[in-house]
């Protein structure tokens, strides 16, 4: 049986800094960005993609995987995409607690 993973996102909101790596929002800024701020959270709230990189039996969740530790790894799935995976793939991830992801194909 073939089974669907899509991969898990985080919504992150606008930080009021300098700089962030997760500034986002074609460089505007915004204060306030948060559930209970003055700005409504559709305009602030992003969801941003993680990645879950394999090695053996034990999956990492990363937002920012480096070049070294994909290459390191067993397999990896990029976030913000759907993959088709294996068997041995679903149960692997099944079993480090991301079941909501993986969906059988039927």
């Amino acid at each position: 049986m073939a089974y669907t993973l899509v991969t898990p996102y985080q919504w992150q909101t606008w930080i009021d800094e300098p700089f962030s790596k997760y500034a986002r929002l074609a460089g505007r800024r915004f204060t306030g960005g948060t559930i209970d701020g003055a700005i409504a959270p559709s305009m602030t709230d992003i969801p941003r993609g993680q990645t879950l990189i394999v090695n053996g039996t034990t999956v990492t969740i990363t937002l920012t995987p480096s070049q070294d530790e994909l290459a390191e790894a067993s397999y990896y799935f990029l976030g913000g995409h759907e993959y088709v995976i294996s068997d041995d793939q679903a149960t692997v991830l099944i079993n480090a607690g991301y079941s909501d992801y993986v969906t059988p194909i039927v």
